[in-house]
């Protein structure tokens, strides 16, 4: 196959150019069939940006980045068919990754949009530069197995905020997951679990009932787990959506909501006395 080539970059932290600053995000753009090509974008890129001593882009071939072929594409649509992008959007690219790189940045922006329906955002392997929006849909092959859970609890959804919040009390439901936490302040927790010390973040609001969090293990995997407590019936509802983590299996994914469901019936039982 012929050679293809990237043009990679953005702003950087320092003039090592290696790490990106705070909170930017490197561009990926390509591939191009011809190092032409490449070298016009870079030209482009380049002169728009040449006022800005900590921004550069460079130009790689694809066997620099081999391995790296996953990327996160999408954006905000305008309707629900998720074919066309909304007026006066543009389709988000990202990447090249490899596949459990795709799956991590993948979930992060999911979860960062969950409260816009007609936001979405898939996973595309090869992806060629100027495919359209209206293709995304086949990329739903590569996302791995995901389970919604729900659950109803005779509680205001403020006091059950309040309740899934304070780490310190997991270990009252999330047996299988939580044995102590202390606090660290920010919604930030160290955690001891059965696998050994862990780390977890919690984004919590009552405004909006969003309720999500991140468990960072010791191996140094991450697992976000994005979540809504709503008002329903005179009490809440607590609506969690997992996604399987790349090293799992698929029976130990299956396993471990087994867990989930046992915990929930649990934090039913705490939050309602």
């Amino acid at each position: 196959m012929a050679q293809r080539y990237y043009v990679i970059g953005g702003e950087y932290a320092d003039s090592s150019f290696t790490s990106p600053a705070a909170g930017a995000q490197l561009e990926t753009h390509g591939p191009f069939a011809s190092e032409r090509d490449a070298k016009v974008c870079w030209r482009d890129l380049t002169g728009k940006t040449v006022d800005n001593a900590m921004v550069r882009y460079f130009l790689k071939e694809a066997d620099e980045t081999a391995g790296k072929n996953y990327w996160v594409v999408g954006g905000e649509y305008a309707d629900s068919s998720f074919t066309k992008l909304a007026a006066g959007k543009q389709l988000e690219v990202y990447g090249p990754y490899e596949r459990a790189e795709a799956m991590g940045f993948w979930r992060a922006m999911a979860a960062r949009s969950v409260d816009d329906a007609m936001m979405r955002y898939d996973i595309r392997k090869d992806y060629e530069a100027g495919e359209s929006g209206g293709k995304l849909r086949s990329a739903a092959r590569t996302i791995e197995p995901t389970s919604t859970k729900s659950i109803a609890i005779a509680t205001t959804p403020e006091a059950l905020l309040d309740l899934l919040s304070d780490a310190s009390g997991w270990s009252k439901w999330a047996t299988h997951t939580v044995k102590s936490a202390k606090s660290k302040g920010n919604g930030e927790w160290d955690l001891e679990t059965p696998k050994g010390p862990a780390r977890l973040s919690i984004k919590a609001d009552k405004a909006t009932g969003v309720f999500d969090h991140t468990l960072h293990d010791a191996s140094g995997h991450a697992w976000t787990v994005p979540g809504r407590v709503v008002a329903a019936g005179g009490g809440a509802v607590l609506i969690l959506t997992f996604t399987k983590p790349p090293a799992f299996s698929a029976s130990q994914f299956d396993a471990d909501q087994a867990q989930v469901d046992e915990e929930l019936a649990a934090l039913k039982r705490v939050a309602e006395g």
